[in-house]
């Protein structure tokens, strides 16, 4: 049987880590877009050089698990960084980098390689008539990208933003292997100073259910709004 008691507590527990998990899940989500969107471009516009490395990039992200991927950065990012501030003749000790930001780096480049996709389909998504419209009426090419193809684009894109972001909150709790505490975390750490496990696992549970419950509402809602803007 539950003990609704230790449920009531765990889940003033781990409340207080969601603000926190939430926050990260944001920062690597804005960043996933980010690098993305600069992939998508890349492979959009042709560049030479960049697009065969984009594309490499992009095989070897798909095919390596987060996991194994989370490891390289833990043990490489800091030899990374120290060499780039030794060139640079930076002072600081990347030795003593924090594993929020290896978990930052690594769980946003991974993201960003399926959000190139998903950004570079709803590009196309919009019509080269649309465009040579735009111009034919005197916008600049940045004009047209920004006016009429970023807010089409982004009404095709928004549904699967809004489950990426769902992905990198589930993806972030694999952060506990190098030591960063989210709601999984907090919930393990909890299991394992009173022994009811199943208590503190239906709470984050509800938790991430909380979380989805309101991106997808929000999600919904914004998508309608944008749909009835363009």
């Amino acid at each position: 049987m539950l003990n609704f008691e230790i449920l009531v507590e765990n889940f003033f527990g781990i409340l207080n880590v969601v603000p926190q998990t939430v926050a990260l899940a944001v920062t690597i989500f804005i960043l996933s877009i980010l690098v993305g969107t600069v992939m998508a471009l890349i492979q959009e516009y042709n560049v030479p050089v960049l697009k065969q490395i984009v594309m490499l990039f992009k095989l070897f992200m798909r095919g390596t698990p987060l996991i194994v991927f989370i490891f390289i950065m833990y043990y490489s990012l800091p030899g990374i960084v120290s060499f780039f501030t030794n060139l640079l003749n930076i002072d600081y000790n990347p030795h003593n980098m924090s594993p929020v930001v290896i978990l930052i780096v690594s769980v946003s480049l991974t993201v960003s390689s399926f959000q190139a996709e998903t950004i570079r389909a709803s590009f196309l998504s919009v019509s080269y008539g649309q465009i040579e419209a735009a111009r034919s009426l005197g916008y600049t090419p940045f004009q047209a990208f920004l006016r009429i193809i970023t807010p089409q684009a982004l009404v095709e894109a928004l549904p699967e933003f809004g489950s990426t972001f769902l992905v990198v909150m589930k993806a972030i709790s694999l952060g506990f292997m190098i030591t960063v505490v989210d709601i999984f975390a907090e919930a393990r750490l909890i299991a394992s100073s009173n022994s009811y496990y199943v208590e503190a696992f239906i709470v984050a549970a509800l938790m991430y259910w909380g979380i989805a419950y309101i991106v997808v509402t929000l999600t919904n809602k914004y998508e309608l709004s944008l749909a009835r803007r363009t």
